[in-house]
């Protein structure tokens, strides 16, 4: 049986465990600015549960595709994933270490390669470490540039509009991969209770 520290020992444990862990979980969670970055970052937190939710119930489906013209079960995530890496880029905020492009165009030709990932491990770690740049993406624009303009996909935008594109682009690709799912008689985990 373990027993606790003595209280001698708590003061300093407590300072270990606050000084190592506390700064980490900061680091992984962005500080969001409230207002339309705080609600595109809570939607981001159902979007995230439900894709990584659904990927996992999908594996053995991941080369199913509709027909031929379409994207595959696995293209849609990791389409998802690079999306979630490049657009970003449009308004400033760049991929994580590893993954640098020199123009918004490379970016999206990133996109595209990123479709070519057919391990489902893989597949996966794409679309998780899209959906964690997504959330970073959101908290790192400055609120006093959201309303600079930007081009994405040869549109003008503002950097606000750019942020909702890329939470509604997400929306689009999961009710994709939900049709997917029903079309190979899967339910989505979130629905399966009724």
């Amino acid at each position: 049986m373990l027993t606790p520290p003595s209280r001698s020992l708590r003061g300093p444990l407590l300072g270990l465990l606050t000084a190592f862990v506390v700064p980490s979980l900061a680091a992984q969670e962005p500080t969001v600015p409230a207002g339309i970055q705080s609600e595109l970052s809570r939607d981001l937190g159902v979007l995230e549960q439900k894709y990584l939710s659904l990927a996992d119930v999908m594996t053995e489906h991941f080369a199913w595709r509709p027909n031929e013209d379409t994207r595959s079960v696995s293209e849609v995530f990791t389409h998802v994933g690079g999306a979630n890496l490049y657009i970003p880029v449009a308004f400033g905020v760049e991929p994580p270490a590893g993954k640098e492009v020199a123009s918004f165009e490379e970016a999206f030709a990133r996109m595209g390669e990123m479709e070519r990932i057919t391990d489902p491990e893989a597949v996966v770690a794409s679309l998780r470490g899209g959906l964690a740049h997504a959330r970073h993406a959101i908290a790192a624009v400055p609120v006093s540039e959201l309303d600079d303009e930007v081009t994405i996909f040869g549109q003008q935008m503002t950097k606000r509009e750019g942020l909702v594109l890329l939470v509604t682009h997400m929306h689009e690709h999961l009710g994709q991969a939900v049709a997917y799912a029903r079309m190979n008689g899967v339910v989505p985990p979130w629905s399966a209770g009724g």
